[in-house]
């Protein structure tokens, strides 16, 4: 059983019936290293859960990228915005690795929410984890200083520094790719 699957089952206690009707719509989507799974301006047409690999979520600036967030496995990948208004994207998603998706199309969200109470249980707590995200994110961006974010995503998620290319964590940051590797020189030793 694939990893988010079995989580599912795991934590909202999903029926045979209800595993059997996600297994119907789901489709596994593979994407090589900087395939996109949505570009701006696009309608976010399905969601993903993430079972291998990770993926940046960015901004297309007047002069550069801006990375906002990182997947990897057990994640929820779209754009939820899009996604519930059915409206162009404001936000593109790239595989920064090899990626396996269970991938689920908005038809098909819809109808299982509307038949399965512990289905719909499911997609309020990914919405929910969504704006707990990005309050959170928005937060650290105003309240902390630069040192102090790198500090606390080191701490928080060290699997980043090894997992994503460092332009990409110094976008994130806020800071230049020179203030990174001053940051990491001083703090990891």
């Amino acid at each position: 059983m694939k990893r988010i699957l079995f989580n599912i089952q795991r934590v909202f206690h999903t029926s045979g019936e209800e595993l059997k009707a996600i297994e119907q719509v789901m489709r596994v989507v593979f994407l090589s290293k900087n395939d996109f799974f949505l570009k701006e301006n696009e309608v976010c047409q399905s969601i993903g859960f993430l079972e291998k690999g990770s993926m940046r979520l960015f901004y297309e600036g007047p002069e550069k990228e801006v990375c906002n967030d990182f997947f990897f496995e057990n994640s929820a990948i779209g754009s939820f915005a899009s996604f519930l208004s059915q409206t162009p994207s404001i936000v593109n998603i790239a595989a920064i690795e090899k990626c396996e998706l269970l991938v689920f199309d908005y038809a098909d969200v819809m109808d299982l929410m509307q038949k399965f109470p512990s289905l719909k249980k499911l997609a309020d707590v990914i919405v929910q984890d969504q704006f707990i995200r990005a309050e959170r994110r928005e937060a650290a961006l105003l309240r902390n200083s630069p040192e102090q974010r790198f500090r606390n995503l080191l701490e928080e998620h060290p699997k980043i520094f090894k997992r994503i290319p460092l332009r990409y964590v110094a976008s994130y940051l806020g800071i230049t790719p020179e203030t990174l590797s001053r940051y990491r020189a001083r703090f990891l030793v």
